[in-house]
């Protein structure tokens, strides 16, 4: 006999209920899903639709089309946003609808000359020219589109947000994919791309023509502005070191390699986002505590998480330690299975990424050492890559760069002591140490067996 359960039912509903906590998660594992799935799926189209060293190169065209676009707007693009989201909520509702279009003007303008470089790398890369002076196209109109998740999330459009990631991603994974697996060209697959590019902006700017003022106000842009510049600094010094790390290997490896770096440099999305979660969430939260005289207690519940997300991170990253080789086998092609032997050296970055010492400054609000941090490690970076090189080959860059991020968390650890707060009053100590040991045990078995 069925028993009805009306509290159950209740539980059931909420649990499945989007919010502002965990759209945005939802969302951005879509958007990291859609990246891993065409990785996948270009590994298959190349091996078994194109010959053998023809569909890695490729791979390699349009990872480095990739890797030039984002290193052109990642740090713009995501210091505008992140900075939209607390302007956006201490203005009133006629500043908001301005701001949302100002936004937009300024993300178009940035656009505008990403573009223009973008093009103008066709006259470096000769050989790909009418592929980068259409790929501009690309960048130039859909980058602002990037405002649409924000005005979703701010809105509290939830559902729409995810609906519009679904749809878009899916249509970004098929025209890229399917040209390729009628064995049509590269250059078709981006020209559809601009199509797509085309429609994503005309629907922003229906999209602002409903929740916005058209109207351009250059004292509310410096006034924004002066909020973005800090974080599009730091953003982009922090940021820097995986697109450099790239074009040292375009400029010492050849196209096939370039390809096998670039798949094995990509982390499973799980850790990013949920370290990069944690840290937002416990920033606004050791915030509003130390307001009220309570930051050992915020304190304590970023240590009680990040213990909680070390018990399934770090078991989970020492599995794919032995597994990636044939994980890396069932899903790419033979030209890029060495990739494998980069993914295990960047799980080590797993252990700088659960300690949180940034979260910590950042919910003081001391925020300056980022600026120097960050300027020191992009330096040991490079410095350790090209000299790992001539050790390592080009596994070298991935070993400079899991040691960069260490020594990045290790400056914030010491400035936090500077501060007068302790390494172990925000972290597990025995627990991080010792999973610390445990993955780097396992990994040194793994590069033996």
């Amino acid at each position: 006999m069925a028993i009805y359960c009306p509290n159950t039912t209740l539980i059931s509903k909420e649990k499945l209920k989007l919010t502002k906590y965990n759209s945005l998660q939802i969302y951005q594992f879509l958007r990291y899903g859609s990246f891993f799935l065409i990785s996948i799926v270009l590994a298959k189209i190349a091996f078994y639709r194109f010959n053998p060293g023809y569909g890695t190169s490729i791979i390699g065209r349009y990872e480095f089309l990739m890797v030039v676009s984002s290193s052109l707007t990642f740090f713009w693009v995501s210091s505008i946003c992140n900075t939209l989201v607390p302007f956006f909520n201490a203005s009133n509702e006629d500043k908001q609808r301005r701001i949302l279009f100002n936004a937009f003007a300024l993300m178009v303008a940035f656009s505008l000359l990403a573009g223009i470089i973008t093009f103008c790398f066709g006259f470096y890369k000769k050989d790909d020219a009418y592929l980068f002076h259409m790929f501009s196209l690309v960048v130039f109109l859909n980058t602002p589109t990037f405002i649409v998740d924000y005005i979703f999330f701010l809105k509290g459009k939830y559902r729409s947000l995810i609906i519009w990631g679904i749809v878009t991603f899916t249509a970004h994974t098929l025209m890229l994919c399917l040209p390729l697996f009628f064995r049509q060209t590269l250059n078709l697959a981006v020209n559809l791309l601009v199509i797509l590019a085309l429609l994503k902006f005309n629907y922003t700017i229906i999209l602002l023509m409903k929740y916005s003022t058209i109207t351009i106000n250059t004292r509310l842009i410096q006034e924004f502005m002066i909020k973005v510049m800090p974080f599009m600094f730091s953003i982009l010094l922090a940021g820097s070191m995986d697109y450099i790390n790239s074009f040292i290997v375009v400029h010492y490896f050849t196209e096939a390699d370039f390809a096998v770096f670039r798949y094995g440099a990509k982390e499973l999305p799980i850790f990013l986002i949920m370290a990069n979660s944690l840290s937002n969430i416990y920033s606004g939260e050791i915030a509003n505590l130390n307001k009220q005289g309570l930051l050992n207690q915020g304190l304590n519940k970023l240590k009680n998480s990040s213990r909680k997300l070390m018990y399934w991170l770090f078991p989970l990253a020492i599995i794919l330690l032995f597994v990636s080789k044939p994980m890396y086998i069932a899903l790419y092609n033979n030209d890029l299975v060495e990739g494998y032997k980069i993914f295990n050296i960047s799980l080590l970055l797993i252990i700088s990424r659960l300690i949180f010492p940034q979260t910590v400054l950042t919910g003081l609000i001391k925020t300056r050492a980022f600026y120097l941090v960050s300027t020191n490690v992009l330096i040991v970076n490079v410095i350790l890559a090209i000299w790992f090189i001539q050790l390592f080959g080009i596994s070298g860059i991935a070993y400079a760069t899991a040691i960069s991020f260490l020594v990045e968390k290790i400056q914030l650890v010491i400035y936090c002591k500077i501060e007068g707060i302790r390494f172990k009053e925000y972290t597990p100590v025995v627990e991080y140490f010792v999973f610390s040991f445990l993955m780097l045990a396992a990994f040194v078995i793994s590069i033996t067996i």
